[in-house]
């Protein structure tokens, strides 16, 4: 996992292919920052406006065919982070969704800020949109390319 400031952004361009594009076609949907998918060559993004649940329910996420951009607009979020390899699967990988969920400790924790961003590579368990004290709101764009 890579968490970054929304400024460093281009470092990380060469790691991950349509990685431009996608970041032009956020661009271009700025101004409106409507909760909704976006499709574009390459890939899809989603903004996503919500408040937090406590960092004790839900289960990490990993996905094998998309690797995740999570850009966190307004507000903050925590997420948690494990090694896929630390985990257990709980609900099974499913294609269609491209998403398999799965239990285990929260040991890796931190709090996701207004101007930053992770990457969730498919060896990544997350568990995003979460809270440690008190709910938090956000508005994030979740950027999906292929792994």
């Amino acid at each position: 996992m890579i968490i970054d400031q929304w400024h460093n952004i281009h470092f990380y361009k060469p790691l991950i292919q349509n990685f431009d594009k996608g970041l032009k076609a956020i661009r271009e949907q700025m101004e409106k920052l409507e909760t909704g998918r976006y499709e574009f060559e390459g890939g899809f993004f989603m903004v996503q406006k919500g408040e937090t649940k406590p960092m004790s329910e839900g289960l990490f996420e990993a996905h094998r065919k998309y690797i995740d951009i999570q850009i966190i607009v307004k507000g903050s979020e925590e997420i948690a982070w494990e090694e896929l390899a630390d985990l257990t699967v709980e609900i099974p990988y499913n294609p269609e969704k491209d998403a398999e969920y799965l239990a285990g400790e929260t040991k890796h924790h931190m709090l996701i800020s207004e101007g930053m961003f992770y990457i969730a590579y498919p060896h990544d368990g997350h568990r995003p949109v979460r809270h440690t004290e008190i709910p938090l709101t956000f508005t994030k764009i979740v950027l999906k390319l292929p792994a």
